[in-house]
């Protein structure tokens, strides 16, 4: 049985399922949407004919169909993306908690070493992946050894630097994708994501969001040259 607009339209409103955007993606969506416009000024305008009532009912029918069309993607394209956004927001909660807890109760670290040779093999046995590990102590980010969390329910190789009286916990994965490194801040604590196509990174710390950034940098640096 086939629906006209009208009901799929009323249909789609009564059951479909609805998503606060974040003011993030919702300052994105109004930047594509200012710049589609600006694209539209910019070109010469085409010539339309007039076919009469002909024509209009045709182009109504296009006008529904663009909208139902731009419904659909939304649902298909936006909701996911909020998703993946709210997981963002769990991920980072997590990490915070983590370091947190750590900084309270302890231990910072199960290895206390600022020599990567002791914490490195350190890890062998205790996780199934071999993570980098460098010392920063001529750059002014010390190791100060290393631990294992629990991230998502998954064993995670942890790293503790300090940077004067403040702690940076660096959280290594596995991750086959290559992201420049991204600021955030939950709850007053930077935080800084980056991957190198073989390992994901996520360094949280109450230090300066500045200081924080030239340490993700440093560690990419580094990382380059393996």
């Amino acid at each position: 049985m086939s629906l006209d607009d009208e009901e799929l339209s009323a249909k789609i409103r009564r059951h479909a399922t609805r998503h606060t955007a974040p003011d993030a993606l919702r300052a994105g969506i109004r930047t594509q949407i200012a710049l589609a416009e600006a694209g539209r000024a910019a070109r010469p305008p085409r010539r339309w004919f007039d076919f009469g009532a002909l024509s209009f009912a045709h182009f109504g029918w296009r006008t529904a169909s663009v909208g139902f069309a731009l419904g659909l993607a939304t649902a298909l394209f936006v909701v996911p993306l909020v998703q993946r956004w709210n997981m963002q927001q769990s991920l980072d909660s997590e990490l915070v908690a983590d370091h947190v807890r750590a900084l309270r109760t302890g231990p910072l670290f199960e290895v206390a070493s600022s020599d990567r040779h002791t914490v490195k093999p350190w890890f062998q046995g205790r996780i199934d992946y071999a993570p980098p590990v460098f010392d920063f102590t001529v750059e002014g980010f010390p190791l100060k050894g290393g631990r294992i969390e629990h991230v998502h329910g998954n064993a995670v190789a942890t790293l503790a630097y300090a940077r004067d009286l403040h702690m940076i916990d660096l959280y290594i994965w596995p991750g086959d994708t290559k992201i420049e490194p991204v600021r955030g801040v939950n709850r007053g604590f930077n935080i800084v994501h980056w991957a190198d196509g073989s390992m994901q990174y996520w360094a949280v710390s109450d230090v300066e969001a500045a200081e924080l950034q030239r340490f993700a940098q440093l560690w990419k640096a580094q990382a380059a040259k393996l």
